[in-house]
């Protein structure tokens, strides 16, 4: 029976984090994983393995155990093989398999950027993730995105005219990059702010693996512009409702706008929403579903704006434009766009529109995820739902993003609190008025 341990090179500081396996009495193997742990006082000698103390640890110890997967597996295969015995695996056999898991073979691709930022993305379909102590895969959607990364930075290395070194990456390199995405790629301040981070995520995971890195790399830092949240108020939700639409496309994507409003969800969910979705608790009626990006399983009271939709449509949600959900997100956001602009939604506001901060009619700034700001905000604002209560139908994971979705420079709680102030005024007069004492006759 095989039993594999690990452990790290040194007490202290970086080092490499070794195995040893043990196959019966006769077989003891050290070696190296190739994986990298930042400080070896983060161990924890109890579970063989990093505590999860930070996130670098959390992703070292995600790979370890898939390490002593790969490493049962090949195992048991020599076990089951008739023609072979487990007193016949050698150390190099041990090596090959734990090089292949880190994909190092080629070694002279091991030291390149582009290559190593494929790989990255191929192997990020296997790995996975802990939040709240579950485990989850990453989805298609994060996977997409460092995918159009990687071809990027082959964009970008085809710029430079030379193949891009992972130890090349620092702070110098990170501004010619950012330059390129000006100059060259012309993108906006946030999707720069963005890709700068995943260069970051890229070497970062290249130093646990034992790539040689630049340690100014850590000195890189993401960035985004100033946050600016574009919503519809109450009253302009129901100018929404109110309008009538000339054509069934046009009324459709109204529908589904009034419900992104009232019911908070990502385009995502609002996708898979369906019939079986909805459900009675209670007494009460609700969306009760699991949310795909956070895999949160959360219950949406149905507001009766969105029930007087479901109605509509004999208790069922409106039709989809299209099957794909990329297709129905992109019909969506021209046809909401379309609807706020005859509800009379007009007025120059300040946004963002393509990137470019400036004023511009409102409805040109409203999106698929326009109706998930406004619901935040709008209940935020009235100031009788606590932030909880908000959170527990947006899905938000923690209070600090859902924040962002707030318009601070919205003075509706500043107008709550002047009320309250003055009610608690009168309240202190009424307590100081003297009371008339009634005289008695005697």
């Amino acid at each position: 029976m095989a039993n594999i341990k690990f452990y790290p090179y040194k007490k202290t500081g970086s080092c490499k984090v070794y195995l040893r396996l043990n196959i019966g009495r006769n077989k003891d193997f050290r070696l190296s994983t190739g994986l990298t742990i930042q400080n070896a006082k983060d161990w924890n000698y109890t579970t063989d393995l990093p505590k999860e103390n930070v996130a670098k640890n959390k992703q070292l110890k995600n790979r370890l155990n898939d390490l002593a997967k790969v490493l049962d597996k090949f195992i048991d295969e020599v076990e089951k093989d008739e023609n072979k015995s487990l007193l016949d695996i050698e150390s190099k056999q041990l090596k090959g398999v734990v090089q292949k898991f880190n994909n190092l073979e080629p070694i002279k691709e091991k030291e390149f950027l582009v290559p190593y930022a494929n790989w990255f993305c191929s192997d990020l379909t296997k790995r996975t993730y802990i939040r709240n102590n579950v485990k989850f895969h990453y989805k298609e959607n994060t996977l997409e995105k460092y995918l159009n990364f990687s071809k990027l930075l082959g964009k970008y290395q085809k710029y430079k005219g030379h193949k891009l070194k992972i130890k090349e990456v620092n702070t110098s390199f990170a501004a010619d990059f950012l330059d390129f995405l000006t100059d060259v790629e012309a993108k906006s301040i946030n999707t720069k702010g963005r890709y700068i981070k995943r260069l970051k995520t890229i070497v970062r995971d290249a130093q646990m693996n034992g790539c040689k890195v630049d340690p100014d790399y850590m000195n890189i830092k993401g960035f985004q512009d100033q946050n600016i949240v574009t919503y519809l108020t109450f009253g302009e939700i129901d100018k929404i409702i109110d309008k009538e639409m000339p054509n069934e496309r046009l009324q459709i994507a109204k529908d589904w706008f009034i419900i992104s409003c009232y019911t908070a969800q990502r385009i995502s969910d609002l996708h898979r929403f369906s019939k079986n979705h909805i459900q009675m608790i209670d007494g009460g009626k609700y969306i009760v579903l699991k949310q795909f990006k956070t895999g949160k399983n959360i219950e949406i009271p149905i507001h009766y704006k969105v029930d007087e939709v479901l109605k509509r449509y004999g208790n069922d949600f409106p039709p989809k434009f299209s099957e794909n959900e990329h297709s129905q997100r992109s019909a969506l956001s021209t046809l909401i766009k379309e609807v706020c602009r005859i509800s009379g939604l007009r007025q120059k506001v300040e946004g963002r529109y393509n990137g470019k901060k400036g004023l511009y009619p409102k409805y040109k700034l409203i999106s698929n995820h326009s109706g998930r700001r406004s619901f935040a905000c709008n209940f935020y604002n009235l100031g009788t739902w606590s932030t909880q209560e908000i959170m527990n139908i947006t899905g938000h994971v923690n209070e600090r993003n859902f924040l962002t979705y707030i318009d601070k420079s919205d003075p509706t709680l500043s107008r709550i609190a002047r009320a309250k102030f003055d009610s608690m005024e009168q309240e202190d007069k009424n307590k100081k008025e003297p009371h008339l004492k009634i005289a008695s006759n005697e």
